[in-house]
């Protein structure tokens, strides 16, 4: 194991709370793409909570370090914890982290939870905090790989009214045919988010996209239904 503290208490806090009958059925919902413990999300803090607060702040090197010990566990709690360790030390992170860090973390046994969940603590923050990182989005988005191209489709989301726009709705036209699921997902999730303060924007570009994937249609709509409510 590697000699990263952060790992060895997040191991020691989760291993007592496992539920074999409970990892079987949370790898179903994922479909099998990693075992898992049995752990439920808010144990699962409560116990990293209790076990990092005896550690000082880690730094950016030591993150990293804690990161990648945990990502290399098979169990997917531990990469959960990952994604709370770089939430919680996202104040001290460069930009370097996104391409040197994140990156790789995206493609490594990824599904929806862990590129959402790395995208919520690490991308859309450092993106913001970096602008420099924006021409990486775009990478992203050219990259031909689905959790890269969500990721970046992603990368703005919970900025709100502090959102860029026209960038946004320029990565969707970029992908706005593309029947992949999970890509089509995250398209039709950035428009239905836009429609809460911009749903024009949404409303056009949906009239503007014939070929607009059925799956991003319908949640872009979901969006426009919801903003037109009195």
């Amino acid at each position: 194991m590697t000699a990263s503290p952060w790992t060895r208490a997040t191991v020691e806090a989760l291993v007592p709370l496992a539920s074999p009958s409970a990892a079987d059925a949370m790898a179903a919902y994922m479909k099998q793409v990693a075992p898992f413990l049995g752990v439920a999300a808010p144990p699962r803090r409560r116990a990293q909570r209790q076990a990092w607060a005896a550690l000082p702040a880690p730094s950016e090197a030591e993150v990293t370090l804690a990161v990648h010990g945990l990502w290399a566990l098979p169990e997917r709690e531990y990469h959960y914890a990952a994604c709370d360790l770089i939430a919680s030390a996202t104040p001290r992170l460069s930009a370097v982290f996104v391409p040197d860090v994140v990156e790789g973390l995206l493609v490594d046994t990824p599904w929806w939870d862990t590129v959402d969940g790395l995208g919520t603590a690490a991308v859309t923050p450092l993106v913001a905090r970096h602008p420099d990182l924006v021409p990486l989005m775009w990478s992203w988005l050219d990259s031909g790989d689905r959790w890269l191209i969500r990721a970046a489709v992603q990368h703005q989301r919970g900025r709100r009214d502090r959102t860029d726009v026209d960038r946004l709705l320029a990565m969707c036209d970029r992908v706005a045919d593309d029947r992949e699921f999970f890509i089509a997902k995250a398209v039709g999730w950035a428009l239905r988010d836009l429609t809460s303060w911009d749903p024009d924007a949404v409303q056009s570009f949906v009239d503007q996209h014939p070929g607009l994937s059925a799956v991003a249609r319908r949640e872009a709509l979901r969006g426009l239904a919801r903003s037109a409510r009195p």
